[in-house]
């Protein structure tokens, strides 16, 4: 594994990879969730390395882990910012032609825009408990954050991955989707662009809520799609289900080699 920056958009961005990235090959590109980094994957990018013998890119977002600190509030429009323009660059400078992407929670949502807004380069998508559309569970969970973060301990345990970036990292994630804006929140247009195949995987014991989401993907997929949604699993099947989201990724590659519509 390998750790360098890189900048995309004028912000410092920190990257780890593993295995050596080719141009004209597909690479694994990891979008973490909205309190995570590139540490908290865990043990997961290495595994899919080993996995796929595909190498693994892995960024910490704008505000989050080793990267730049968040400077400004962040509106829902970092989304497609982040899955846009800034994807865009980070594919760059890390020399990936095609990706595969899977992304957890808030990057799964946005490993799904980026698909819609790179067909051309992203080559297939796993979504683990993407949040796609909201739902009064989700700013029920986000509210037992922020009472956690800032009585319950979690401001030390975000602190061990963010640092310094910590709390404009939590209150840039919490202030975005607490904002009244936040109720009009629609993907609809751009699931409907993507093109290459797509693997969702939910938990039903999800706390930040799932059925919303699926249906969604559901409703206004026109690509090849498998959503699923395991019983006792919460809101990281990434590590909660490493079995379930081996498999999704196996099948992901079949479809995508298959080039089936």
């Amino acid at each position: 594994m390998k750790s360098f920056d890189i900048n995309a958009r004028g912000r410092r961005l920190a990257v780890s990879q593993w295995g050596d990235v080719q141009a004209d090959a597909p690479a694994w590109v990891l979008m973490h969730g909205g309190l995570d980094c590139t540490s908290t994957w865990k043990d997961l990018p290495e595994r899919l390395h080993v996995l796929t013998g595909l190498p693994v890119v892995s960024y910490d977002r704008y505000g989050h882990g080793r990267s730049e600190k968040l400077a400004e509030r962040r509106r829902l429009v970092y989304r497609h910012e982040e899955s846009g323009p800034a994807f865009e660059e980070v594919l760059g400078a890390c020399g990936v032609g095609q990706a595969l992407i899977l992304g957890h929670s808030d990057g799964g949502a946005m490993g799904i825009l980026a698909a819609a807004a790179h067909p051309e380069t992203v080559v297939g998508v796993m979504a683990c408990a993407p949040t796609v559309a909201l739902e009064p569970a989700m700013i029920q969970a986000m509210t037992q954050a922020k009472t956690a973060f800032e009585s319950g301990g979690l401001n030390e345990r975000l602190r061990r991955h963010h640092g310094d970036n910590t709390d404009a990292m939590f209150w840039g994630w919490y202030d975005a989707w607490t904002a009244p804006e936040s109720s009009t929140w629609d993907m609809s247009a751009q699931i409907a662009a993507v093109r290459c195949p797509v693997q969702a995987l939910f938990g039903q014991d999800d706390e930040y809520g799932w059925r919303p989401s699926a249906q969604a993907l559901i409703a206004h997929a026109r690509t090849r799609i498998e959503v699923a949604a395991l019983p006792g699993v919460g809101h990281h099947p990434q590590h909660q289900a490493r079995l379930a989201v081996e498999e999704g990724v196996q099948r992901l590659l079949h479809a995508v080699a298959s080039g089936s519509p």
